[in-house]
């Protein structure tokens, strides 16, 4: 594994969305290769400031907006997300995922 390949995939990796085999691959990576075991850090740091910090809650108007343009971007076969969107879970009032 190169350091740019790595840094390349290193939100997917974080978030779990790796094959096992680049799981470790990257893994291994990070621990021989300080330059990159300084960027997961960053990364992992970041990730849970805007987690614990950025907790206001976004007006339904600016959602509804944003819904609004995913859906039309779903359906006009712009997205490649792994899941169908589920674009009404914020009106009924479930919690979004967290990171």
């Amino acid at each position: 594994m190169e350091c740019d390949q790595l840094l390349a995939l290193i939100n997917h990796y974080l978030d779990g969305g790796v094959s096992q085999w680049r799981h470790r691959a990257m893994t291994k990576h990070i621990v021989e290769c300080p330059p990159c075991a300084v960027e997961h850090r960053f990364h992992v740091h970041y990730r849970r400031v805007v987690a614990t910090k950025c907790t206001e809650e976004v007006p339904f108007t600016v959602r509804s907006r944003i819904c609004e343009a995913l859906a039309s971007a779903d359906a006009a076969g712009n997205l490649s997300w792994r899941e169908p969107l589920d674009l009404d879970r914020g009106a009924r009032g479930e919690p979004d995922a967290q990171l």
